[in-house]
């Protein structure tokens, strides 16, 4: 069963993530089809690339059980496996299409990162969103602090990283991540269509152009090889199995 849906109609895009019954958790297997998929939609002649989840959320984050066997690998071994893993999502970056997250349910950790790397956002007002890592007992991946800075500006994405609170998706349109919310769910559909559309108006030409503009000037690189250390340190310690059984027992963590 595919775990990531490509589909195009007229001038956008629609990448779907296809795992609802884990809340579209973020595993190995998944960025490895992520990452195809993504090469896959660069070389449509769409305009637009509409980056949506199935089900009742749009990602839960890393996925627990990949979180638990990076905990049994050895600490030399996860750098690197983690650097593949951020590049294989955060290979959203390099389509040539205006990308849009279409966000509801909930985003938390590095599935709220991944709707960060994208151009744009909708929303739904009543979304849950967070970056969940210190909560968790793991250092922050998925260039957590340059993509929330971008997003939300500097004091905003300390606050947000360094107490991992939770907030809604109106709160990040009002703090300006987000460029249009939807009421309810059922409005989501409507409202990212609109905004497509109108997007998918210009010029071909004029938006890859653009596009590339916008990126300059936001190296990920030194923040995603630090992000490695950091994640390869702590899936070795005891507040990540802390944070893990807190889960798995559905208690607050102890740290």
């Amino acid at each position: 069963m595919s775990l990531v849906s490509l589909r195009t109609e007229r001038s956008v895009s629609t990448l779907r993530l296809e795992r609802p019954e884990a809340l579209n958790a973020m595993s190995e297997a998944m960025a490895r089809e992520f990452a195809a998929t993504v090469k896959r939609a660069g070389r449509e002649k769409s305009k637009v690339l509409v980056l949506e989840a199935a089900g009742a959320a749009f990602s839960a984050g890393g996925d627990l059980a990949f979180i638990e066997e990076n905990m049994k690998r050895p600490k030399a071994a996860v750098a690197g496996i983690m650097r593949r893993f951020y590049a294989d999502f955060l290979s959203l970056r390099d389509v040539p299409q205006v990308t849009i997250a279409k966000i509801h349910g909930t985003a938390v950790g590095a599935g709220l990162c991944l709707a960060l790397a994208c151009d744009m956002r909708v929303v739904v007002e009543d979304a849950k969103l967070g970056f969940n890592f210190v909560r968790l007992g793991l250092n922050p991946g998925m260039a957590a602090w340059p993509l929330a800075r971008a997003a939300v500006g500097d004091a905003r994405a300390r606050d947000l990283l360094f107490t991992g609170r939770l907030f809604s998706g109106r709160d990040l349109h009002s703090w300006g991540g987000a460029c249009a919310t939807a009421a309810l769910p059922a409005e989501l559909d409507a409202v990212c269509a609109e905004l497509s559309g109108r997007i998918a108006a210009g010029s071909a030409e004029s938006l890859r152009i653009l596009k590339a503009e916008t990126r300059l000037g936001l190296d990920l690189s030194p923040f995603l090889i630090h992000e490695a250390k950091g994640q390869a340190v702590t899936f070795k310690g005891a507040d990540l199995a802390e944070g893990v059984a807190a889960i798995r027992q559905r208690r607050a963590p102890k740290f």
